[in-house]
């Protein structure tokens, strides 16, 4: 099994299969033209709420970028009007008895403004951030937090209070996203070989009174700058792609969080690792610590490692069944990786399983691409396809072959001894 995941980082001996899965994270990922554009809100939001008229004037100790902004992990919605969120946290300077719902509601009507201010009716307040939405699909989500501890950098009080519920319900909760990006950053270094080849492949796909303010720590630089990313971060955003996919026909079910994610893709991170190796391991891993919870009949509870009073799964799963339901999904994309990453199937047939794994639009676009790439070189006599899947130099295959994988038999594929099924 380890042989199978052990394959080249995106080198022309790279299977087809590796290929295709990084230009489909390519393709979900912000291009650097949208990525600047969140940083330039990002600090527009955070100048505003600064501002000297502001409730929070001289009352915001730093701003940070948390969630996948913070660890290069961000993906764009299938649907424009969902746009993609920018995460800030804004750590306040206020008693640490301040209700729960005061903080929040003070920190609306900072961003929210007089009428007639920047980012007045573009703002809703929420159980525990306040939101800012933008008319291109873009929202940014701000979180008040309280520092706790500056011996535990960052450890701080989190504010839950639902609106419509009464104030004995409200509550603080300790969290320290921080610590955990930095954490996920530190575990997850850039491998040099494979950056290099990504952010590549990146770049050319988008040719796209004195007072002391807060302390602000930026937002990462994109994969095509700065050294890029892992093959974890890589692996960790295609698979929030498939969850997306997944839930987007589930009215009403709350998704699996992506920090739970973000969380097992540090853990499973190998250096020198594939993409397809990486999205094996994170799946896996994740997999296994559901069914473990499931044989014990309890719901799974994931903590913040630098944070033990801190649970990722505070929301999800509700109930065993919604446990159940990610981990069938999460079978089912083993089964759809390792085929994709066979040399038994042809480029039409690995086409329709990306669909289905990651959506028609990258997959489609994906594949056009590698087919006209692959079709030029095969006629200059570059490159060839050989029997094994893999894009290799004209002299190392043996005899002549079309720019197309082709099957072993014409059986039908199976999974495991199941006949494939699509959805």
């Amino acid at each position: 099994m380890k042989d199978r995941w052990n394959n080249p980082p995106l080198g022309p001996s790279a299977p087809i299969g590796e290929i295709l899965l990084a230009g489909t994270a390519i393709r979900i990922e912000l291009p650097p033209s949208q990525h600047q554009l969140a940083v330039e809100r990002y600090e527009a939001v955070r100048k505003h709420i600064e501002r000297p008229d502001s409730p929070l004037y001289d009352r915001v100790r730093m701003f940070y970028p948390q969630g996948s902004m913070a660890i290069r992990a961000t993906i764009k919605s299938r649907k424009r009007a969902d746009g993609f969120d920018i995460d800030i946290i804004a750590e306040l300077i206020l008693p640490h008895t301040t209700k729960p719902g005061d903080v929040l509601d003070l920190l609306f009507d900072a961003i929210n403004g007089p009428r007639g201010s920047q980012y007045h009716g573009m703002v809703e307040r929420q159980t525990r951030c306040v939101t800012v939405y933008y008319a291109d699909g873009m929202h940014l989500d701000v979180t008040p937090t309280l520092l706790v501890d500056e011996a535990d950098p960052r450890l701080s009080l989190l504010s839950h209070a639902k609106p419509e519920e009464p104030e004995s319900s409200h509550r603080q909760l300790v969290m320290n996203s921080f610590a955990f990006c930095e954490m996920f950053n530190q575990n997850t270094p850039i491998d040099i070989d494979f950056a290099a080849a990504y952010a590549a492949r990146a770049l050319n796909f988008d040719m796209a009174g004195i007072r002391a303010d807060a302390e602000v720590k930026p937002v990462p630089a994109h994969s095509t700058k700065e050294g890029g990313k892992s093959a974890a971060v890589v692996a960790l955003q295609l698979l929030k792609r498939n969850r997306n996919i997944r839930y987007e026909k589930r009215s009403g079910q709350r998704m699996p969080p992506s920090v739970m994610l973000a969380k097992f893709a540090c853990e499973s991170s190998m250096p020198g690792n594939s993409i397809s190796g990486a999205l094996d391991a994170l799946a896996a891993s994740i997999l296994s610590a559901l069914e473990e919870a499931e044989r014990r009949g309890a719901l799974v509870e994931i903590k913040n490692p630098k944070c033990d009073r801190e649970k990722f799964t505070d929301r999800w799963p509700e109930n065993r069944q919604a446990q159940q339901i990610y981990i069938d999904d999460l079978k089912r994309f083993r089964q759809q990786l390792a085929v994709l990453m066979s040399a038994e199937l042809m480029l039409d047939q690995k086409r329709d399983l990306l669909v289905q794994m990651f959506g028609e639009g990258p997959a489609q676009s994906t594949v056009d691409e590698f087919a006209e790439k692959i079709g030029l070189a095969v006629k200059s006599g570059a490159r060839n396809i050989g029997q094994v899947g893999r894009v290799v130099p004209v002299a190392s295959v043996c005899a002549p072959t079309i720019a197309r994988s082709t099957p072993a038999s014409s059986r039908p594929h199976t999974f495991y001894g199941s006949r494939w099924k699509q959805s």
